[in-house]
């Protein structure tokens, strides 16, 4: 019976163990698409911004 608890005792450290490293790295994949969302968010403000005045500056050249 002692060996079936030992058995018992190891699988619960082995499932405990691989959620843990689970939850970390699905915890990592979500936090790197919402930095990379952030920056990339950043970079469409700063290029629509200069297309923006690119076209503003085209526009106040043709009156």
């Amino acid at each position: 019976m002692k060996q079936v608890e030992e058995r018992y005792i190891s699988f619960e450290t082995s499932k405990m163990a691989y959620r843990d490293i689970k939850n970390s790295v699905d915890t990592a994949k979500r936090e790197g698409i919402a930095e990379g969302m952030e920056i990339g968010m950043a970079k469409g403000k700063q290029e629509g911004l200069a297309e923006g005045m690119e076209k503003g500056m085209n526009q106040k050249a043709e009156m």
